[in-house]
């Protein structure tokens, strides 16, 4: 085993003394302790949870749905099977896709840090075979996400919104409501 002074950190770098060898070590060990302190958050920076991982790392299910004036909130209660409701997942490529109610969509955004989105596909129906009739709410569903432009999480809810007053509320997936 080789002591420490004979080490070959960087092969490139060979001084003649094995004190410069140490002190050059120290010096590289002091700067990186340094520099891995000076961070002004309460949080490191690998803990800190961005919107963008704390909405994609999870399937939502819609829980309210607001568009036009129209809500859908009392129409999700009946609505016990996931199959009928719509829901929601991203992945951190940006691509959306879920359940519209009925028929699978997909689609393409860009989530932002601080939580502000920009659609590059809006979320269409993919095609399939056996494609099923839309409903009022899938139809205002496929209508509220390309107006989306915000997104924020309140506990265990998602919130996206649009300037015009578009509101989709989501629970986790397996998310069970005290009623």
């Amino acid at each position: 085993m080789l002591p420490l002074f004979q080490l070959p950190l960087f092969p490139s770098f060979r001084p003649a003394h094995k004190a410069t060898r140490l002190a050059a070590l120290c010096s590289l060990s002091m700067t990186l302790f340094v520099t891995g302190c000076g961070s002004n958050s309460s949080q490191p920076a690998a803990m800190a949870e961005t919107v963008e991982s704390g909405v994609c790392e999870r399937e939502w299910i819609l829980e309210n749905l607001s568009v036009d004036g129209r809500e859908h909130k009392q129409r999700m209660f009946w609505q016990k099977m996931w199959r009928d409701r719509p829901y929601f997942t991203c992945d951190k490529l940006g691509f959306v896709r879920g359940s519209a109610g009925s028929n699978p969509y997909l689609g393409k955004f860009e989530l932002a840090d601080s939580g502000s989105i920009h659609w590059l596909k809006p979320p269409k129906i993919s095609r399939m075979v056996g494609r099923r009739d839309s409903g009022e709410l899938e139809k205002d569903f496929l209508l509220a996400m390309p107006r989306v432009t915000h997104a924020r999480t309140s506990g265990d809810t998602l919130i996206l919104e649009g300037s015009d007053g578009t509101r989709l509320e989501f629970k986790p997936a397996g998310y069970q409501a005290v009623q």
